[in-house]
């Protein structure tokens, strides 16, 4: 497995960058036991032999401060009752009946079976496996064939049934999305198209009420700041946004907002012939945590329809009639949507209680031709605001697209005025948007910024990439730094990049929205080099202009990393290709629908199970009595503070920033010499520095035994070390970084051998620095050896890591905006020493700085870290390193 960046960039190439990952819960060693080290025992309780070792080291405690203001306007989310969930109501079925927990099924193992078969094995091989004679005198499953099968699992509860809508086309494109015409039943010389809905208030309600999501749910807005006195607001989940602030204000006292996000994006079901396409809507709610709902395997987003896909051949101008077509099938597919955000519904929610939700249009999430087919614009024009069509590149804020204006507009236009705005604005002949008619809603702020199109896929890929080509091939920023024929060409790379960076944090503050905007602005103040050098003609491109809008919809509806169609692109997965890929080819939506109905008995019958076998925590306790209790812990660091106290809780949760780290009970090379630790490891003052290292830890004055060159060390060939905490991306994830150093290996007469790999770190040097942020008190250090202490040289609790330094980071590369690393020597010799792996923080990758931007041949994997002389720390390999430049300064 080879390390990808954050960025997107897979850096399989670059030997020298660690991987990063996710820590897995399983322990990855076979066997592997988890064991402490005990300070007080001084040694190793080992449960097993081989056992993996997980040391804790301690340090002082860090969190990032969340003060948490609730809506302070009037009532909101007032309780009407008490009520019962779905999983309540299976619960009084099952005990009413006299049935067993896995009823309809008899018992665990047959419930097993069923879950097995129906996600991994299609409907004919089931139905020969339950006739095989093994299966039915051995397993004797209670329903012996794929049909009893389908109809014990038909049994189970289900979501929102499908409807199958008919709607007719006529070659008029006037009879499709006008009011005048579009409800019509015209069957004859025209096309019969299908559209599959099912409720979507029925699926919201099923969403709020699913007590699998208790604890990731909220019904109030909240003002979120980093200090309490509340100068400082953080923007991550859609409840800590100004937009359902201020929706609260509009709807009845006591009413609870659900913002609905929407997504829809046609996709393609036919791998390699054929041109079966879907067009699935998906549905989500931001009363769910965004962690939640970017987890598929969660699933808090539902499909709430297949819109029909028709080349509609009868028309004369087919590119009109299906836009028109998605607007009329939308707007049948969000009716009931309008009634409900007008008076509200009383629904079930996760925790029990009912309360009166109305359910808001908040966030649309498309890509741009998608967003531009929502809001009845030409692609060649912003869908949020009104810039020209040919002033998309100046940095320049318009004015904003208002949802009545257009509306207006498009009557006016379809009554035959012809409103000079109709034009001016960029609008298309859709005369009955799916949006006019919901309540509160603003189609135009709801359209949200899109990482993955706008800038991974299309500002970087798509533009910027091309404009360094046509300046140097194969290479980006680093290599510009020597091949760049001015320097603007550098700075506008920087300031984009960083941009990329900071929109993709997943939790905002004031301070990071301005550093956005500043990036932006540096940007577009050298932007023009491009064009000055002929590398581009022209920066009137939508995904540029599509760069004004992310700090508005940040503020408005929080990060972006909860509004990004890389989730809809996920969600094709499960809910149109591998439905596809169920059915038999031919009348596919039909059995689309049913496959997926199974499918989500099946998930919402696995939920219930966990909630009733009590594996879900019970309910905490009242938020109120939590901040009662808390207030006096809130420590008045400024005398305004105590004004704030009644309003602003406590941090509503903290994250520790001990280092830990996770290594093999066996080496992988055990018993080696020093002289191969200085001929393959490069480990010239190996017996030196551990002396050195002796002499700093001996403190009891005892006399032990010197390390000499002929004493053998057992080496690791990697540690797994825990990442501390990042405020901006890290802070609900546990990630680990794998440090590598190990020489050449040989992998036989088939295949090339393995180059060395000794992995560059960030090793704490000063923890007093340290507390100043940034890179302060960190030092980079090449990893040559990882080795445990042999006992007669003494007793040291932690693995040891022998080192190569690099000067500390004084100089700070303005051009390139990184700092300049270059090796540390003592008498032209690597500067050395032994450290504990405990003071590994994390781990960092070099870039060799290519001069005259000639690029060494030789510089290949295994060569370039001791071939070059100086280096740039990379910005760009991970947010972690990114923020500690954002902090340094």
């Amino acid at each position: 497995m080879h390390y990808v960046s954050d960025a997107g960039i897979d850096n399989q190439d670059k030997p020298y960058a660690a991987q990063v990952e996710d820590m897995p819960d399983d322990e990855e060693y076979c066997p592997r036991y988890a064991c402490e080290y005990d300070d007080a025992l001084g040694h190793m309780d080992a449960q097993r032999p081989y056992a993996a070792r997980v040391e804790d080291v301690p340090d002082d405690e860090e969190y990032f401060p969340r003060y948490a203001r609730e809506y302070d306007e009037g009532p909101v989310a007032d309780v009407l009752g008490k009520g019962e969930t779905a999983f309540n109501k299976m619960k009084k079925v099952q005990d009413s009946l006299g049935g067993s927990t896995y009823s309809p099924f008899e018992d665990r193992d047959e419930w097993e079976l069923a879950q097995w078969l129906i996600n991994n094995v299609n409907q004919r091989a089931t139905d020969e496996f339950l006739k095989l004679q093994v299966t039915r005198s051995r397993i004797r499953p209670s329903y012996r064939s794929n049909y009893k099968f389908m109809k014990t699992i038909d049994q189970l509860p289900t979501s929102p049934e499908w409807k199958c809508e008919l709607v007719h086309a006529h070659g008029d494109d006037e009879d499709i999305g006008n009011d005048r015409g579009g409800d019509k039943d015209h069957t004859v010389g025209g096309e019969e198209m299908e559209l599959w809905v099912r409720d979507p208030v029925a699926c919201i309600t099923e969403l709020i009420g699913n007590p699998a999501f208790h604890g990731d749910i909220a019904y109030a807005p909240e003002k979120v700041y980093t200090d309490c006195q509340g100068s400082t607001r953080r923007y991550d989940e859609m409840w800590t946004g100004d937009w359902w602030w201020e929706m609260q204000r509009r709807l009845p006292s006591g009413g609870t907002v659900a913002p609905v996000i929407l997504a829809s994006d046609k996709t393609e079901l036919s791998r390699f012939k054929g041109d079966k396409n879907a067009w699935p809507v998906y549905l989500s709610i931001g009363n769910l945590a965004k962690e939640v709902r970017r987890q598929p395997s969660r699933h808090a987003s539902m499909l709430v329809g297949y819109l029909p896909v028709s080349k509609l051949e009868s028309f004369d101008d087919n590119s009109i009639g299906q836009h028109r077509l998605f607007h009329y099938c939308m707007r049948r597919m969000v009716q009931p949507l309008v009634d409900a955000g007008r008076k509200g519904v009383e629904m079930v929610c996760a925790d029990g209680k009912i309360r009166r939700v109305f359910p808001i249009l908040a966030a649309y999430i498309g890509d741009h031709p998608e967003q531009c087919l929502v809001a009845c614009c030409a692609e060649n024009r912003c869908p949020k605001c009104l810039v020209p069509a040919k002033e998309r590149g100046l940095n320049t804020a318009f004015q904003p697209r208002d949802q009545t204006h257009t509306t207006r507009t498009l009557h006016a236009q379809a009554a035959g005025l012809y409103p000079p705005e109709f034009v001016a604005q960029g609008l298309r002949p859709i005369f009955s948007p799916f949006w006019a008619d919901l309540p509160h809603a603003d189609i135009f702020t709801a359209i949200t910024s899109d990482i993955l199109h706008q800038l991974h896929q299309g500002i970087f890929k798509d533009h910027f990439k091309k404009w360094c080509i046509a300046l140097v091939q194969r290479v980006f920023l680093a290599a510009l730094v020597g091949a760049a024929p001015h320097p603007d060409v550098i700075k506008a790379g920087c300031n984009l990049l960083d941009f990329i960076y900071l929109a993709q944090y997943q939790s905002h503050t004031d301070r990071t929205l301005v550093a956005l905007q500043q990036a932006l602005d540096s940007f577009h103040a050298v932007k023009d080099i491009f064009i000055d050098l002929g590398c581009w003609e022209h920066f009137n491109v939508p995904k540029i202009h599509s760069l004004r809008h992310y700090v508005e919809t940040i503020r408005s509806l929080g990060s972006l990393d909860g509004l990004n169609t890389e989730t809809s692109e996920r969600l094709h997965i499960d809910f149109a290709k591998k439905a596809y890929s169920a059915s038999n080819r031919r009348d596919y939506l039909v059995q689309m629908t049913r496959w997926l109905q199974r499918q989500e008995a099946i998930i919402w019958f696995s939920s219930y199970l966990t909630w009733r076998l009590g594996n879900i925590q019970p309910e905490p306790q009242p938020a109120d009595d939590c901040d009662r209790s808390d207030e006096s812990d809130v420590p008045p660091e400024h005398p305004d503070a105590l004004l704030n106290r009644t309003t602003l809780a406590r941090p509503t949760r903290s994250f520790p920033a001990g280092l830990t780290y996770r290594i093999s009970q066996r080496p992988q090379f055990p018993r080696r010499t020093v002289q191969y630790l200085q001929q393959k490891h490069g480990a010239v003052h190996f017996v030196h520095a551990l002396q050195d290292f002796l002499c700093s830890t001996q403190t009891d004055g005892r006399q032990s035994f010197q390390p000499n060159i002929n004493d053998r060390f057992s080496c690791f060939s990697n540690v797994v070390i825990q990442l501390p905490p990042h405020e901006h991306c890290m802070a609900n994830r546990n990630l680990s970084a794998r440090i590598r150093s190990h020489p050449q290996r040989d992998n036989g007469p088939r295949k090339p051998p393995t180059p060395a790999r000794f992995d560059t770190v960030l090793t704490l040097f000063d923890e007093e620095l340290l507390q100043h942020g940034g890179f302060h008190g960190l030092r980079i250090a090449e990893i040559r050896v990882i080795f445990k202490l042999p006992g007669h040289l003494g007793n040291y609790p932690h693995p040891l890591a022998y080192v190569h330094w690099f000067k500390p980071l004084t100089h700070f590369d303005r051009s390139v905006g990184m700092f300049r690393a270059t090796r540390s020597t003592q008498q032209r010799l690597p500067n050395a020493s032994i450290i504990p792996v405990h003071r590994l923080v994390q781990p960092c990758h070099l870039i060799p700085r290519f001069p005259n931007a000639a690029i060494n041949p030789h510089w290949t994997q295994g060569h370039a870290m001791t071939d070059a002389n100086v280096f740039y720390l990379n910005k760009y390999i991970d947010f972690s390193i990114f923020d500690r430049y954002q902090n340094h300064f």
